[in-house]
């Protein structure tokens, strides 16, 4: 089980958390957790959704353990544009991405990565559907605006 799916999981968490190995860290506790909860896991239904389902709520709430903690120097642990993507245009939002505060990175991930509808988002994160809105709104603002001055060649 754990093999086959890793691969996802790790994606998923990185795409929330934007750093490698703390990606890494809620993948291993996303199956310890699994193991520990498979009395609840529904065998008609695919595990792999579960599973990510697990890791978006780990990764979650480490961002949440993190905003109540000192905020780290950006840069920091940054790892994203290691990892190898298929188009190059996927690789520079996702490096841009990671750029962005935590929460606007996990409102992004959760609603065009993990296709999750504003309801759910706002049940995750703690947030009425308009706060989502206006979130991801201005959330996609700054990631396009990111990717602009990048382009342009301004050193953001």
């Amino acid at each position: 089980m754990i093999e086959s799916h890793r691969v996802d999981v790790y994606n998923a968490s990185l795409r929330i958390l934007g750093n490698a190995a703390d990606a890494e860290d809620v993948t291993q506790d996303t199956f310890v957790a699994a193991l520990q909860r498979m009395s609840t896991y529904d065998p008609a239904q695919a595990i792999g959704p579960w599973l990510r389902a697990i890791a978006r709520n780990r990764a979650i709430d480490l961002l949440r353990r993190r905003a109540r903690a000192p905020e780290p120097e950006v840069g920091q642990g940054q790892s994203a544009e290691t990892l190898a993507l298929e188009h190059l245009e996927a690789e520079r939002v996702r490096a841009t991405l990671a750029r962005l505060p935590a929460r606007d990175r996990a409102l992004l991930v959760l609603r065009y990565w993990e296709d999750q509808s504003v309801d759910a988002i706002g049940r995750a994160l703690g947030m009425t559907d308009g706060a989502v809105r206006v979130a991801l709104l201005r959330a996609r603002r700054t990631l396009g605006a990111l990717l602009v001055m990048e382009e342009d060649g301004v050193e953001v």
